[in-house]
């Protein structure tokens, strides 16, 4: 199972497609044939399918991973490896009988609404915890002292105009309009992407808006990018997927080489939400609501302006799936410019306790490198090499 789910200057949009296309990065053993267009049922194409019979077939790996996390297990707890159909496992009926529980609860009570999900009982548990674990929280008196006022906040406007001086200011972050990025960065693989593999990472961005991302391991090479129009990936199998909507609208609105220069015109309207801590550090939450998407919230250092933190979900068919991006370790990259050297992407909760948060660190940054446009077309897919064929049988040795 995989997770798909950021950005200061275009790194951010490269960043962005990193975490979109978990899926691609993390399935090395996908669950299932590669996603072919108009965009099959579940049901169509994976095998035994009995309750999610109409999700579309691209959403079942995210799907099954917000139930993992939801659980804080992995896919073994209820699947034979690269065996899903089968029923070995007594827990995959339990999990079947579970949704059935929670979408007639959601129907029959919220009106549809999906209120009631795993998490609402399990907390990362496999088995929900049914009474009050001691000691209780102490309740509020009373005649307990108001709390204090809370500060005053400054605009988005003003939080927007730090963050850009911050990172150097307009003029000189608008004289880049090129970068090749390298570094390291542990891939999640194996069952439930649980496993870390260490690959080599080669980041190409060019202004206005082009991305491409290359990661090499001992055992294989993936890549995933944004050619202008489509964000893509290209699996291990050498298979090229366009990534499903909303990924698709994510990436293109942060592929702006200079996005920070204009984060506002992403968003139908931003408002600066309060105070809250990342980390060791304070940041006003700035939430960006968007059109045709869930809203971000963005994290920014009330000492320095920096970005640390970009929070958003995707929807699934068993609930949102939350994702955050963490940014550190800011230094200069050339210009009078700075960039994040380390790079954190985690789906919120439980999971990233099992291995599947990853982490880039960049090792050496080059700007104003000539890239050629052609370095950033969708790749045509790779064929399967033949599989190999059986020696014969050597003939039965004559009767005596």
């Amino acid at each position: 199972m995989v997770i798909r789910h950021g950005r200061t200057l275009v790194f951010f949009a490269g960043i962005l497609v990193l975490g979109l296309t978990w899926a691609s990065v993390a399935a090395q053993a996908p669950q299932g044939p590669p996603q072919q267009a108009p965009i099959r049922t579940a049901q169509q194409q994976f095998k035994n399918i009995q309750v999610l019979n109409d999700i579309p077939a691209n959403q079942m790996n995210l799907s099954m991973h917000l139930i993992a996390g939801q659980l804080g297990v992995g896919c073994q707890y209820c699947h034979v490896w690269e065996q899903w159909d089968r029923e070995d496992r007594p827990q995959k009926q339990i999990a079947r009988r579970m949704m059935i529980m929670t979408n007639d609860i959601n129907r029959n009570s919220f009106g549809g609404a999906r209120a009631v999900t795993c998490f609402t009982c399990h907390q990362g548990r496999p088995k929900p915890v049914s009474t009050v674990v001691l000691p209780s929280p102490v309740v509020p008196r009373f005649d307990d002292p108001p709390p204090p006022p809370a500060p005053a906040l400054p605009t988005v406007d003003q939080i927007l105009s730090k963050y850009v001086q911050a990172l150097g200011g307009e003029q000189n972050l608008r004289k880049v309009t090129s970068r090749v990025i390298t570094g390291k960065r542990n891939i999640p693989t194996g069952p439930g992407g649980i496993d870390s593999t260490p690959a080599e990472v080669e980041i190409f961005q060019k202004a206005p808006g082009l991305t491409l991302n290359v990661y090499r391991t001992e055992k294989f090479t993936i890549s995933d990018g944004f050619d202008g129009t489509t964000a893509w990936a290209q699996t291990v199998a050498g298979a090229v997927n366009d990534l499903p909507t909303p990924d698709q609208g994510r990436v293109k609105r942060t592929a702006n080489f200079h996005e920070p220069l204009e984060m506002k015109q992403n968003y139908a309207r931003m408002s600066v939400r309060g105070v809250e801590s990342v980390g060791r550090r304070q940041a006003y939450v700035v939430l960006g609501v968007l059109e045709d998407d869930t809203p971000e919230q963005l994290y920014f250092d009330t000492q320095t302006g920096l970005l640390l933190r970009r929070a958003t979900f995707m929807r699934t068919p068993l609930g949102d799936s939350p994702f955050e991006i963490d940014f550190d370790d800011y230094r200069d990259a050339g210009g009078g410019t700075k960039i994040p050297y380390v790079v954190r992407m985690n789906p919120a909760g439980p999971r990233t306790e099992l291995g599947t948060s990853s982490t880039l660190r960049i090792e050496k940054i080059r700007n104003g490198v000539s890239i050629d446009d052609s370095r950033f077309v969708k790749p045509q897919p790779r064929p399967r090499p033949p599989a190999p064929v059986p020696a014969p049988a050597p003939a039965p040795a004559p009767a005596p």
